[in-house]
C-alpha cells in the first residue's frame, strides 16, 4: 500500500473509515482534515505521504505545538493522520475505541524478542489490556526505527531512543511517559536476555509524568444543567443525545457502560439499573432515577429506530449498530461546545461528568465510600481523587497564619 499517492490515500481512508462505521462526527473532520492535507500537499509540491509530513502538516496548518502547550489540541486530527498511516501500511482501519482489538504489526527483525518479550509480561501477571497498549506504543518506536534503518534490537543506540524522545515531543506528556516506560522496560527485557548487547535501560531518560498533580476538572450544577438544555430534543438524535448524557450526569457511568447499555440491564419494575462495567469488570447496581427513566422512555418510544440489537443506544443511520465509547465522548464534547460554556483549561468529554458528578455529592457531604459505590470505584483511594476538587472542603483544612 506505501506505493499510493496522497489523493488515493485520502480516498481510501474515507471510504475505509465509512467500513469500518466510523461516526458521522469522525467522518466529517477526516473529510474536512483531508481537503486541507491534499492542498497542503500541493503547495509543498508533493504527492506522497509519510508521518513525518502529516506531523508538519498539523505543526503548520494547525499550530499543533502551541495547542498542544496550551492543552487545547483537537486529538482527533491526529488520529485522522494515523489513519492514513494505518491505510497506507495495512489496507485497512481498526478504530481505537472499537470493539475488534487492532492487530499489532511487529517487524520481522523484532518478532522473536517481542514474543519472548510478551510471554514474560504474561507470565508475571500484567493484564491482556497493560499488554495490548504495550503493543501500540512499542508498533509506535518499530515505525519510527523502520524510518531510521534499524532492523534489530542490537541497532538500537541510545542516540535512536533520544531522536524518538524528540520524534513523540508534541503529545501530552501523559503519552509520552507511557511510550517511554514501554521502550525503557523492552529494551531491558532485549539486554537481559541476550538480544542486544549494550545496556541502554540506566541511560534512557526518564519521563517524569505526576498524574496527581493536576487537579481533575468539573463543572458546577448550573452548567451541567445549561448543558442539558443545550440538546435539542425536536428530533430523533436529540432524544437520544439528551438521554445519553443525562444518564452519565445523574448516575456518573463511564461512557463505555454507556455505549454497552442493554435493554436487559433495565429492571423497570424495580426501578433500577444492573451493570457489569466495562471497565472492572464488576457487577454495579444504581437506581434508576425519575428524570433519567422518563428520558429513556422517551427515547425508547419515539426515537430509536427499529432493529434487533438489544443495545439501548444505536446510531440513527444504518447500520443501526450500538454505539461505541469513543462516540459518546464526542457527543459530550460536541454538546458542550453547542451550550458556550466556557471549557478552556477544563476537560470537554464524558468523563468530566462523572468528576462533577463526585464534586456536587462532596459539595452535600455525601460519605466517600457510597460516591465509591456510585461512580464503581474498587476502591476509595481512586475517589479520593475527587477530592481535590472540592475546594470548600479543602478551605476547612486551611491554618490560620499568625501575624
Amino acid at each position: 500500500m506505501g506505493t499510493l499517492n496522497l489523493q488515493t490515500l485520502v480516498s481510501g481512508t474515507a471510504q475505509a473509515l465509512m467500513e469500518a462505521s466510523a461516526s458521522d462526527y469522525y467522518q466529517r473532520v477526516f473529510k474536512t482534515l483531508g481537503r486541507q492535507l491534499l492542498i497542503y500537499a500541493d503547495t509543498h509540491e508533493t504527492d506522497g505521504f509519510s508521518m513525518d509530513f502529516g506531523l508538519q502538516f498539523l505543526e503548520d496548518h494547525y499550530h499543533m505545538s502551541e495547542k498542544v502547550a496550551a492543552k487545547k489540541w483537537p486529538v482527533i486530527y491526529s488520529r485522522c493522520i494515523n489513519f492514513i498511516s494505518d491505510y497506507q501500511r495495512t489496507g485497512h482501519i481498526v478504530l481505537c475505541f472499537g470493539v475488534t482489538k487492532k492487530v499489532y504489526t511487529i517487524p520481522e527483525g523484532f518478532q522473536e524478542s517481542m514474543g519472548e518479550y510478551l510471554d514474560y509480561r504474561k507470565k508475571i501477571g500484567i493484564s491482556d489490556k497493560t499488554i495490548q497498549l504495550s503493543l501500540l506504543y512499542l508498533e509506535r518506536f518499530f515505525d519510527f526505527l523502520a524510518g531510521e534503518e534499524i532492523h534489530s534490537p542490537g541497532s538500537i543506540t541510545i542516540q535512536h531512543v533520544r531522536r524518538f524522545l524528540k520524534y513523540i515531543g508534541t503529545m501530552e506528556k501523559s503519552s509520552i511517559c507511557a511510550n517511554m516506560r514501554a521502550v525503557r522496560y523492552y529494551l531491558k527485557y532485549c539486554y537481559e536476555n541476550s538480544h542486544m548487547a549494550n545496556e541502554l535501560f540506566s541511560k534512557i531518560p526518564n519521563v517524569y509524568y505526576n498524574r496527581q498533580s493536576r487537579l481533575p476538572s468539573s463543572y458546577t450544577s448550573d452548567e451541567v444543567n445549561t448543558l442539558l438544555k443545550s440538546v435539542d430534543q425536536g428530533n430523533p438524535c436529540g432524544r437520544r443525545d439528551y438521554a445519553i448524557i443525562l444518564l452519565i450526569a445523574r448516575l456518573g457511568l463511564r461512557s463505555s457502560d454507556v455505549a454497552g447499555l442493554r435493554l436487559s440491564d433495565i429492571d423497570w419494575e424495580k426501578e433500577r439499573l444492573h451493570v457489569i462495567q466495562k471497565k472492572t469488570g464488576n457487577p454495579l447496581e444504581l437506581p434508576l432515577l425519575e428524570d433519567v427513566g422518563e428520558a429513556i422512555i422517551r427515547y425508547l418510544k419515539t426515537a430509536r429506530p427499529k432493529t434487533e440489537s438489544d443495545h439501548v443506544f444505536i446510531r440513527q443511520k444504518p447500520p443501526y449498530t450500538g454505539f461505541q465509547p469513543g462516540c459518546v465522548g464526542a457527543l459530550v464534547c460536541r454538546y458542550l461546545q453547542i451550550s458556550g460554556i466556557p471549557t478552556t483549561g477544563r476537560k470537554r468529554g464524558s468523563h468530566i461528568l462523572r468528576h462533577s458528578l463526585a464534586s456536587r455529592l462532596l459539595e452535600h457531604e455525601i460519605p466517600l465510600p457510597v460516591i465509591s459505590e456510585i461512580l464503581g470505584h474498587t476502591s476509595t483511594q481512586t475517589t479520593m481523587t475527587y477530592l481535590r476538587i472540592n475546594i470548600a472542603e479543602l478551605k476547612k483544612c486551611a491554618l490560620e497564619v499568625t501575624v
